[in-house]
């Protein structure tokens, strides 16, 4: 830069730094010209409209106008009953579960009580009148009542699903028996459990 310097005859101090700014005015105002020209390009895509959004609508119902579905005492060893309960899931599409809550016993009686749940297939007849033309469609619980599951749709037995289109019903028919072998130690025992149908949407 200093030889290219000495090669040129030195301008006048005086007009030096008016070419200076000058030449910083030119280039300010050519990258002035160039940003306005490109922020002049623009595009845009085309309008899209948002979905509406709503909410679904869920109903479950039983037909055992909230009455005990058993109420057994002074049972002794041998002993047995059956009891039939219709659901009916109606609304959004869904997944049907049974499970139990506030399970209580005294004297381990729950733990020596059988239980076993069957579903009914689609259609079949029945309910908390009587189980008169239940069809079964397999059992999906069979053991104590101190280990039928408790508290959580997640763990619950008897799944069947609804299509959303109209209300499904299904029929459980619900056993219980106190085995030949049971000991002289549930003698004045109880045992209680609530069951609670749950629906979930998919």
């Amino acid at each position: 830069m200093r030889s290219l310097l000495r090669r040129r005859p030195r301008p006048r101090p005086v007009r030096t730094p008016a070419v200076v700014a000058a030449g910083g005015a030119l280039v300010l105002a050519a990258g002035l010209v160039w940003h306005s020209a490109y922020a002049g390009f623009s595009d845009a895509t085309t309008p899209l409209a948002l979905p509406t959004v709503s909410t679904g609508a869920l109903t479950l119902v039983d037909d055992d106008s909230a009455q005990r579905m058993f109420v057994a005492t002074g049972i002794k060893p041998g002993a047995s009953g059956t009891g039939c309960v219709a659901v009916t899931a109606g609304g959004s599409p869904a997944t049907v579960r049974l499970y139990g809550t506030g399970r209580a016993t005294t004297n381990a009686l729950s733990g020596q009580l059988r239980l076993t749940v069957e579903l009914g297939a689609p259609g079949s007849r029945g309910g908390a009148s009587n189980c008169n033309g239940f069809t079964s469609a397999g059992t999906v619980y069979n053991g104590t009542l101190a280990a039928f599951p408790t508290d959580s749709w997640t763990t619950g037995v008897g799944s069947w699903t609804t299509t959303g289109s109209a209300a499904t019903a299904r029929v459980y028919r619900i056993g219980w028996s106190l085995p030949t072998t049971a000991p002289n130690s549930v003698q004045n025992g109880t045992a209680s459990l609530t069951f609670v149908w749950e629906a979930r949407t998919k």
